[in-house]
Order: structure tokens, then sequence, then C-alpha cells
């Protein structure tokens, strides 16, 4: 098979996009007449992963990620000849990225009042198997003053002027700053998880947009609710409400090894000896407590043994077919209870038999249900 012929569609978006970024009057077709650098031997890549990590100073660090399937071998010794030339001379491709994107950066600067600088960029390529095989061209760099600060706030969106899209299968992500929460963002974003919210293309963000808000974690709830201490109606301190929360606690703790005492015997409620009353037959209750309990226990055992049935893996494609097909794998450790290191090794194992493809979003891991075609 020949091998596939350059073609700038994606890093065309790419960069179309951000120039729409500071087109705040122009109307989308002047903006789209803007031609990206395009290095005439890079492989055309199938979709793309813009990440942008906001950080609590109103910078943020891009990261745009072009993914090339990699179809057979000939497809695969081709794109490592590409790498080659790329790791000897990186500046070639990386030069003319940093060109477009500080020409960006300085077209926002001078509609702004916050000072933006473009900084660090780098470049790096790679080849993952997830199972999928994948050619891997990342770009990255540093956008200070991207993001505006009100506050203990950190918002971003207003660069976003002549608004910004996204094509056919590709992904944005933006990350809350480290210690901070995405108190808002629109449009409303597919996926939200852990800071980072993530829209999936094709979309055509609305001027201004995307816009997403981020606030400390410190300051969630830290002023209290109408529930909160001192809001009371007789005007106290709320430790009555906290002392009889408490209490309830405990009552259902004790009742429940009471329960369990029951069932497994190790708590009797047959009378002492010689109370056994009027009846005469001091074991009459303890055998019907027993009865009931033992059918008790058997009717709730049934839904654990059949989950007990069920494999580690077996719970993973569950899982996925119910949220759609994809998830963080941060998600599905929360979801299953499970620590990260046995996640890891069962997503691994998955992802090597071909069950599940493993993407890499930043610092994140995007875990794929990976379906027969007969399914």
């Amino acid at each position: 098979m020949p091998p596939r012929g350059p073609g700038p569609r994606a890093l065309a978006a790419v960069a179309v996009a951000l120039c729409c970024l500071v087109a705040a009057t122009p109307p989308p077709v002047a903006a789209q007449s803007v031609a990206a650098p395009q290095v005439g031997d890079q492989p055309d890549p199938d979709n793309t992963i813009t990440r942008i990590d906001l950080a609590a100073d109103g910078s943020a660090t891009w990261e745009i990620t072009f993914r090339t399937r990699l179809e057979n071998d000939t497809e695969t010794a081709e794109y490592e000849r590409f790498q080659e030339r790329f790791r000897s001379n990186t500046s070639r491709y990386l030069g003319p990225f940093a060109e477009r994107m500080r020409g960006v950066v300085a077209a926002a600067n001078d509609s702004s009042p916050r000072a933006m600088r473009a900084t660090g960029f780098a470049a790096e390529t790679a080849i993952q198997e997830v199972p999928r095989r994948w050619g891997i061209v990342r770009f990255r760099f540093a956008w200070t003053g991207f993001a505006a600060v009100e506050d203990d706030a950190v918002v971003a969106g207003d660069v976003f002027g002549g608004g910004f899209f996204i094509s056919e299968d590709d992904t944005l992500a933006v990350a809350a700053p480290d210690g901070y929460v995405v108190e808002s963002a629109s449009p409303a974003p597919d996926e939200t998880a852990e800071g980072v919210v993530e829209w999936r293309g094709r979309e055509d963000f609305d001027d201004g947009r995307p816009r997403v808000r981020a606030v400390p974690t410190a300051g969630s709830g830290a002023t209290g609710g109408d529930d909160g201490p001192g809001t009371g109606d007789d005007g106290g301190s709320g430790v009555p409400a906290v002392a009889l929360g408490l209490g309830s606690v405990l009552l259902v703790a004790a009742l429940a090894a009471a329960a369990y005492g029951i069932r497994t015997g190790r708590v009797s409620l047959a009378p002492a000896p010689g109370a056994a009353g009027a009846s005469g037959n001091a074991d009459a209750p303890a055998a019907a407590i027993d009865e009931i309990g033992a059918a008790s226990v058997e009717d709730d055992a049934d839904p654990a043994a059949d989950a007990a049935l069920l494999t580690d893996e077996d719970r993973v494609r569950s899982l996925l077919r119910e949220r759609g097909g994809r998830m963080k794998q941060s998600a599905i450790v929360d979801e299953l209870d499970w620590s990260k290191s046995k996640a890891s090794r069962v997503l691994s194992g998955m992802a090597e038999d071909g069950d599940v493809e493993k993407l890499r979003i930043g610092r994140e891991n995007v875990i794929d249900l990976v379906e027969d075609d007969g399914e």
C-alpha cells in the first residue's frame, strides 16, 4: 500500500481555529483564508486532540496532538521514516508552527488589556499501541495571559473573539488549574470529570466560546449554606443537629451489627435458661429467627453471587457500555471502587487483547470500548 500523501486538514483546522481567536469582527470566511504552515512530508492526521491546561495566574499550556492511524506494517514503516526526519531536524517542523502561534498570540495581545506572550515551544513524535496503532505528533507551548483572573476565579474564553471550531472526530479539553474546580462551562461540554471539561467535534463555538470559569476548591461552600452553623431557627450553633445526626449514625450501626450477629448465630434472641415463660419452648423464638435470618441471607446472596460471576473485564465492559463506550480511567476507578494499580493492570490487559483503547489526553487516560463489527 502506498504511503499516505501529505494532507494539511487537521493542522489547518487547528491553525485556522486559532487564528479565529483574534478575529472578533471579520467573518469566519476571512479567517479561514489564512493558510496554515505545513511541512510537505508530514503525514496527514486523522484526528486532533487539543488540550488547554489553565494556571492560577491566567497562563495556559496548549498541547495539540495530531494522530495518524497506521493500518498496517507498510504505513508504520513509512511513519517511522518520517519520525527519523522529524527527530533529526525538529526545528524544520516546529519552526513554522511556532511562528504561526506567536502571530496568533501577538494579535490577541493587541486587542486585550492583558499582556500575552507565547513561549516554551516544543514538539515530539511517537507511535502508540492502544491497541490500534497511531502515529503521534505533539506540539506544545505556553500562552501567558491566556485567561482572565477575576478575584480568585480563572476565566477563559474572551480570546475566542471570532469563535472556535473543532472538526469531526477531534477533541478539545480544558483543564482547571491544580487545586481548582470548573464552576461553569459554556456551551455544555460532552464530558466533565476531575476539573476537566471536554468537547468532541464537530463543534462550532459561538463568539467568545468556549468559556470556562474555574474557582479554588477550598472556596467551595466555605461561606456555609442554609443548613450551616448558626443558621438554625433557634439561632444556636447547630451542635444539637450534629449530635442528632451522629446519634442516628450510631443507632444504624448498632442495628446493623445486631442483625449481622443474629444472622451469623453469634447473637441469640432465645431467652435465658429458666426464662421461657408460659410457652415452655425456649428454642422456638431462636429457631424462627434463624429461619428468617437464613432466608434473608439467601435472598441477599443472589445479587452478590451474580456479581461474583463477572470477571473484572466484564465489569469494565458493562460500565463502558452504560456510559456510551468512553470514560476517563479515573472515573472507572471511582465507579468500580478499585485501586489505581488494579485499574491500570486490568485496562492494560484489555488494551493488549484489543478489548479497549487507551487514549492519552494531556495528563488523563481515556478508555474507549472496542466493539466487534458484528456486535
